[in-house]
């Protein structure tokens, strides 16, 4: 080449027939070859790019075994698929190979060519390198000669990424930041804009800012979450007007609560810190409210909230006092003003000494406010019952919000809720056609964030209706979708679901486990804090820690009511804190709390009655007691809820024992353990039938160990003990005298060798793993 009678000719690129030529010489069977029109498109006929096209295409289809042909195959050529070059393979090689070997002017064309993708245009390409429109005219005839263009466009996706590569990362750089301006000037769409500024990884100037979170709005439009988080990075990171940042912020939380709930709830914690500087303005914090109040986080909203009735700049931000988002059910708009000061607890009204504060105090968050039911936090409408109280109109008011409301980021919250007091009015069918709607939707647009807030229901959905290991695995599931969970407020959802279903199943070391998860503080300001506190009192229930139970209980309900939440149908504190003051013998406090939870306007609901009288029978006389069980038992039928009802079953055929009416009693035990058996409680089996529980757990009798030390009359007695029972109440269960407990219980005492009734749960679980 370096002789003078040197001479360069110009080869066309191969024509279709010279393509299909030398396609069907170099593609020997076993590979068959691939479509040679394909070919040409993709390579123009270049033969040092069609022969690397084919290459690569021999080495991803060559067979790794000899295989027998198929009959058709001996009288037709196979087919094969088109080539499917990648980045980095032969092809990808020999572009930047044939890239190499050209004027540096083409090169540079390539390069921009690539840089504008496919909005490229011939007057764009001059400006962006600042050459004449002649000089870049023959760089892109030039390209079309080789075979690497038509029309002025790459021919595959594979050649640009080369052409791109090609360039020095400072050039390219160069021509993003070039190609943006030039874009944004011209009109272009924004994300075709930031897409040059994201690549460019450089954001210079309020103007690209703004395009960035414009783009970032039509990425999350399109379900982009990604895209949108990358835009709202960059901006966030590129704005020097401080004022201008904690928006940015907002929007990143908001998107992040689509993929990644913890993350999410990092930027709001910052931007609460950055609220209580003082450094929010009254636009920002009407902004951050409702991202508050969509985490549940309503006591930090209720700050925002006061923060923004105080602000300078908060007129005209607030509709009639209260906040836009405050009243998203259709019958609640009455909650939206502002609270009457007269509906304020009385300050001369005496606190109950067991309902004392219990919940960390955030430093510098102003303290609650008491509520006496009349009136509701603006900020926790989201999260109240609609309606006038009644759950025949809350789950009206559910479902016509379920029918008319898309799932958004600023719905999303509202549908589970939906969705939520669908299930706990009863309505299971419904909620879980919604829920599993939802669920589909939410998959499909890739949203795991939404993912885990449906699995979550979904799991509350499933305890219920008394399915106890579904909703242990959907709360799992819910978590898998949450990434860094363990520092997530959202996630003592799904782990408070999880301890009520181990507690309830009898995995008492399962339970241990879980609660002994560290949980953020900000957990306790939040209304998932309510159900973590209320499965560990059920937990400490089951253990038989009954003060450890009535401060979480009482803890629960005093901040429900603060917060305008105190609905038995959604949080049953009453009920829950009567059952641990029977146990604690204190008849009179646990009489007040079913009273009123029976006089409120709620108790029309099935479970809330039911579950208040079945617990009032406790203290009734014999024959008043009957009657408010099978009162129980009739409105748990209806209520839906299989755990409920073979408790109350259970307590009923106690009753008949009491009675002397044993086949009435035995029939009715019976249906309250098959019951039980079916909803997997374990615990509850137990308590019911001691020793049909504990033999039913494997065949062959594997509890024999268990019961050759014990007898069948100590073994029904030490079970009911362990499970918190006390003495009198275990001799009404077993229709035998308190001495008659005694007696079994000191003989149970010596034979486990133990001194304490509270070792009586963790002994006898060690005879029964060894006996297994």
């Amino acid at each position: 080449m370096r002789q003078t009678a040197f001479e360069r000719i110009t080869l066309d690129c191969l024509s279709l027939d010279g393509v299909t030529g030398l396609v069907s010489d170099r593609c020997a069977r076993p590979t068959a070859p691939p479509p040679a029109d394909y070919c040409l498109t993709v390579t123009g006929g270049n033969p040092l790019l069609l022969r690397a096209l084919l290459e690569e295409h021999s080495e991803a289809d060559a067979p790794s075994a000899p295989r027998p042909a198929e009959p058709s195959a001996l009288h037709s050529p196979p087919q094969a698929a088109p080539p499917r070059p990648v980045v980095g393979g032969r092809f990808y090689q020999s572009v930047l190979a044939c890239l190499s070997r050209t004027e540096t002017a083409i090169r540079q064309t390539a390069g921009a060519l690539a840089v504008l993708g496919g909005a490229a245009r011939a007057d764009l390409l001059p400006q962006l390198l600042g050459a004449s429109p002649a000089s870049v005219t023959r760089g892109l005839r030039a390209l079309e000669a080789t075979g690497l263009t038509t029309s002025g466009r790459f021919r595959h996706p594979v050649a640009e990424a080369a052409a791109l590569d090609a360039l020095d990362p400072s050039r390219r750089a160069h021509l993003h930041r070039r190609a943006a301006a030039l874009q944004h000037h011209d009109g272009a769409a924004p994300r075709d804009v930031a897409r040059h500024l994201l690549a460019a990884r450089h954001a210079a100037g309020p103007w690209a800012v703004s395009v960035l979170r414009d783009a970032a709005e039509q990425s999350l439009a399109q379900d982009d979450v990604a895209s949108a988080v990358s835009c709202l990075e960059l901006a966030y990171g590129a704005c020097v007007r401080e004022r201008e940042r904690p928006e940015i912020r907002i929007r990143l939380a908001a998107a992040f609560g689509r993929t990644n709930i913890a993350v999410a709830e990092e930027h709001l914690a910052d931007l609460v810190a950055t609220l209580r500087e003082g450094e929010l303005t009254g636009h920002q914090t009407a902004l951050l409210v409702p991202l508050l109040v969509n985490h549940g986080r309503l006591g930090e909203a209720r700050e925002a909230m006061d923060r923004l009735n105080a602000a300078d700049d908060a007129r005209g931000l607030c509709a009639d006092g209260g906040f836009p988002m405050a009243a998203p059910w259709p019958s609640t708009a009455h909650l939206a003003a502002r609270r009457d000061p007269a509906a304020r607890r009385d300050p001369g009204t005496r606190r109950d000494p067991a309902d004392k504060p219990f919940l960390p105090r955030q430093s510098g968050a102003p303290q609650p406010r008491p509520e006496d039911g009349r009136g509701q936090q603006p900020t926790a409408a989201l999260w109240a019952l609609p309606g006038n109280g009644t759950s025949e109109a809350a789950a009206h008011a559910a479902e016509q919000v379920l029918r008319s409301s898309p799932l958004t980021d600023s719905t999303l919250v509202l549908l589970v809720n939906a969705v939520r007091i669908l299930a706990r009015t009863g309505r299971y069918d419904t909620a879980d056609i919604w829920c599993h709607r939802l669920l589909g939707e939410a998959t499909r647009r890739r949203c795991p964030g939404w993912q885990a807030h449906l699995l979550a229901v979904r799991a509350e959905l499933s305890l219920c209706r008394g399915l106890l290991a579904d909703a242990k695995e959907c709360a799992q599931r819910a978590l898998t979708h949450v990434p860094g969970h363990s520092r997530s407020v959202f996630a003592g959802g799904p782990l408070a679901c999880q301890v009520l279903a181990c507690t309830a199943m009898g995995r008492y070391d399962e339970a241990t486990q879980l609660l002994s998860h560290p949980v953020p503080e900000a957990l306790f300001h939040s209304v998932y804090g309510l159900g973590y506190l209320r499965a560990r009192g059920h937990f400490h229930l089951a253990m038989n820690r009954l003060p450890a139970a009535v401060r979480d209980f009482l803890t629960a309900g005093r901040v429900a009511r603060e917060w305008g939440l105190d609905h038995p149908v959604l949080l049953p504190w009453r009920t829950d804190a009567a059952e641990a003051f029977l146990r604690l013998g204190e008849t009179k406090r646990a009489d007040q709390l079913l009273t009123e939870q029976l006089v409120s306007p709620h108790s029309g609901n099935p479970y809330v009655r039911g579950t208040a009288l079945r617990l009032r029978a406790q203290t009734a006389a014999p024959a008043e007691r009957l009657r408010l069980l099978s009162e129980a038992v009739s409105d748990l039928q209806s209520s839906g809820d299989r755990l409920a009802l073979a408790r109350a079953l259970a307590d009923l055929g106690a009753a008949y024992h009491s009675r002397n009416e044993p086949v009435r009693a035995s029939a009715t035990v019976r249906r309250a353990w098959q019951l039980a058996k079916e909803c997997g409680a374990q615990a509850l089996c137990d308590s019911i039938l001691p020793s049909r529980g504990t033999k039913d757990r494997g065949p062959d009798g594997r509890a024999a160990a268990t019961e050759a030390l014990l007898s069948e009359s100590e073994m029904r007695v030490a079970t009911l003990a362990a499970g918190g029972n006390t003495n009198r109440e275990i001799a009404g269960r077993l229709c035998v005298t308190v001495s008659t407990v005694e007696q079994h219980l000191t003989r149970v005492y010596r034979k486990l060798n133990i001194t304490r009734r509270r070792e009586l749960p963790t002994r006898l679980r060690h005879l029964a793993d060894q006996a297994n």
